[in-house]
């Protein structure tokens, strides 16, 4: 009785865009691997009427891996052991966790063969394989084109007064843009943050496309949104094409009642990091001992994090399901001083923390 929903079901133009779902199984074996058949047709169909085109896809960079095909060497960060992003506008690796960066190798620098291919897509790569497709002036807008002061907003305003065709971005594009002239979106790889190793995942996705969906056919014009992608039967993804809250809240709030998840529970996220994996994998399984003989609570862990190292610093950790939170004072207390003067680790305590 506390909250309320506050629903909004029609658009003040009353004219919601119409959603098409694409799965990419079907299209790879046409030999379309990034952009569908429907896609670019409906790309050269809006250009033709001098529409205007938001394309989305949530990861920037040329590509995403850098593997050796000779040996399997991927050509990852050294303080962060995740897989460097090529930027080709600079011809950079870089690591989107610390920041290190490097020239682009061409030989592995395991089995030093000339041999390293280049796997994934980002937006970088997308802008180039769309300028090749489509005679359209093409703005990108992620966190690459958008570090200087003021490029954010002159991008979009550039775009709002028509000096581009289509816009290409990463998440940014998503919300909160009102672009009367857009009648398509296209949304590349829609399932892809459904891979994420996170309870909300499936919330995300919705919210995700959801939004994105609403920036087509804003003005007097129709819109279209196709969103492509190898998960298509996802209840998320479904119930986001039909602009369905309701029908994803029920989905969503069952499996969340059957594994124990807000809003039936709450979470601690217990931090336990050092820069010796070691001692760090040693005292996270002392904590979560501890736990386990002196909580009722349910105890997840320890785990390593899903980046379980960034910056040379190791990460491991343990969630705690409570119903309330005077069950856990007494344990986080102990846990707290028994490491205040620890200098090999650091215990970091989140209490429902926005990630996992």
């Amino acid at each position: 009785g506390i909250y309320k929903l506050l629903e909004m079901k029609t658009r003040i133009n009353n004219s919601l865009p119409n959603i098409t779902l694409v799965d990419m199984k079907d299209e790879y074996r046409k030999g379309n691997k990034i952009i569908s058949e429907l896609l670019e047709n409906k790309i050269r169909e809006k250009l033709s009427k001098n529409e205007q085109i938001i394309v989305l896809l949530n990861r920037r960079g040329y590509s995403t891996v850098l593997t050796c095909s000779s040996c399997g060497e991927t050509i990852k960060c050294p303080n962060c052991d995740i897989p460097l992003t090529y930027h080709k506008s600079n011809n950079i690796l870089r690591c989107h966790y610390c920041g290190h960066a490097i020239k682009k190798v061409d030989k592995c620098p395991s089995c030093h063969m000339d041999s390293i291919n280049e796997y994934g897509i980002g937006t970088e790569k997308l802008e180039q394989i769309l300028n090749e497709k489509f005679d359209a002036k093409i703005i990108r807008m992620d966190m690459d084109t958008t570090s200087k002061k003021g490029s954010h907003r002159q991008i979009i305003e550039d775009f709002k007064n028509r000096k581009y065709d289509i816009l290409l971005g990463t998440q940014m594009i998503a919300k909160g843009l009102d672009f009367p002239y857009v009648t398509l979106v296209g949304v590349i790889n829609g399932d892809a943050s459904l891979n994420i190793p996170d309870f909300r995942s499936a919330e995300r996705t919705f919210q995700l496309l959801n939004q994105v969906a609403g920036r087509s056919g804003r003005g007097s014009l129709n819109g279209d949104v196709i969103i492509q992608g190898f998960n298509m039967d996802h209840y998320s993804i479904i119930k986001a094409s039909e602009n369905d809250y309701e029908g994803f809240y029920n989905n969503e709030i069952e499996i969340r009642k059957v594994l124990c998840y807000p809003p039936y529970y709450d979470l601690c996220l217990i931090k336990i990091s050092g820069k010796d994996y070691n001692i760090v994998n040693r005292e996270a399984n002392k904590i979560g001992v501890y736990l386990k003989n002196n909580s009722k609570n349910i105890i997840l862990g320890p785990s390593n994090a899903s980046v379980y190292k960034v910056n040379n610093i190791y990460y491991m950790q343990i969630i705690i399901k409570y119903k309330k939170i005077d069950s856990i004072k007494e344990n986080l207390s102990f846990i707290k001083e028994k490491y205040s003067n620890n200098k090999d680790i650091d215990i970091e305590i989140d209490n429902n923390p926005i990630k996992i």
